[in-house]
């Protein structure tokens, strides 16, 4: 079988944290991601067998193309999980040297790599000896100000014989108030030969056209513009802005399908849902009610039917369509800043600790 390519422009869904199952990966697939990946998994998990961890692994049978995302502490853990990654189904595989959560950059892990391009080459290198399917690599633009270094790294990764990479257009000191810093990506851009993909807010069409017109690179990733939002993929493709509450609600209620034949209607299943659903509000007036009450669900049977009552309840109050990105700074909530900095959230394994 031939090695997995990226389509020109291609439109991608981020490894999320805590967030990229295959019922929310399915979602973003059928509204346009050329391409979506499990989320961040341990390399010292991978190697120890968790079997949290092979769960978190899981393709579902409808997957047409799939990544994994991978991070270690160590250029040898890290070759050593991309060698059992290799055996198992997925088209291509990511190294992870972005992630900025303490816990994993504790561990040597995530950006922490960013520090030594040395080990940036030795990991490439070594994982690249490890695989014959699609390799990458997604980074940020430095530790901090005063480290910039990514055009030494990206040349690193490019020598390590990775097919694409992802840039991040930040530090792992910014936080998302920093803006992308879109100079930065045009150097890397015109540093190395393999196709670059640019990553950071990307949230609406915009956004997507003036990354790839200021920077040339070869396609966007797309992290918190997903999130309560799977439509942004054919927004980002031009096909339509439009979602209306009907439309929303069919949406909302085959996730919540989704997640109850995965998890089950109660605990895991509901608990883990309860955070797509208040991201699923963003963007309708009259959301606010009903935050509490997707905030507290114990069980997705009832779950389908407070989606359709609050579908329906937005319809009387004559908003019959989701307001457009741009007009929703009024909302102003951000559920995943709050999940990966304030309470530390990353691999979110024991492994590591």
């Amino acid at each position: 079988m031939s090695r997995f390519t990226l389509k020109p422009n291609a439109i991608i869904l981020a490894p999320l944290a805590g967030v990229s199952d295959h019922p929310f990966r399915r979602l973003c697939a059928e509204q346009g991601a050329d391409l979506t990946y499990v989320e961040m998994l341990s390399a010292r998990a991978l190697i120890y067998n968790s079997q949290r961890t092979l769960q978190m692994a899981k393709r579902h049978s409808s997957e047409e193309v799939l990544g994994v995302q991978v991070t270690g502490g160590s250029s040898d853990d890290t070759a050593k999980a991309v060698a059992i990654l290799d055996k198992m189904n997925f088209d291509t595989i990511d190294i992870n040297m972005g992630c900025p959560v303490q816990k994993v950059v504790k561990s040597g892990s995530g950006s922490a790599i960013l520090k030594d391009p040395s080990r940036v080459y030795e990991t490439v290198k070594r994982c690249r000896e490890e695989t014959d399917k699609a390799l990458s690599a997604k980074i940020r633009i430095g530790w901090d100000h005063q480290t910039v270094n990514a055009l030494e790294v990206v040349e690193a990764i490019e020598k390590g014989g990775a097919d694409w990479l992802t840039v991040h257009g930040r530090t792992r000191s910014d936080d998302y108030s920093v803006p992308v810093d879109l100079t930065m990506m045009t150097q890397i851009k015109h540093a190395v030969s393999i196709p670059v993909i640019g990553n950071g807010n990307i949230f609406q069409s915009q956004d997507t056209q003036s990354m790839l017109d200021k920077t040339n690179v070869d396609g966007v990733m797309v992290s918190r513009g997903a999130l309560g939002n799977p439509w942004v993929f054919r927004e980002l493709k031009n096909v339509s802005t439009r979602v209306s509450a009907d439309e929303w609600a069919s949406v909302v209620n085959r996730h919540i399908d989704w997640q109850a034949e995965e998890y089950g209607p109660t605990g895991r299943g509901a608990v883990c849902m309860r955070k797509h659903l208040l991201w699923y509000l963003k963007g309708w007036h009259g959301a606010k009610k009903w935050k509490d009450i997707f905030g507290k669900i114990e069980d997705l049977s009832d779950a389908k039917a407070l989606v359709l009552t609050c579908s329906e309840d937005f319809k009387a109050n004559n908003y019959n369509e989701r307001s457009p990105v741009e007009a929703q700074a009024s909302f102003n909530w951000d559920p995943k800043w709050q999940m990966d900095r304030q309470q530390d959230r990353g691999v979110g394994h024991e492994l590591l600790q």
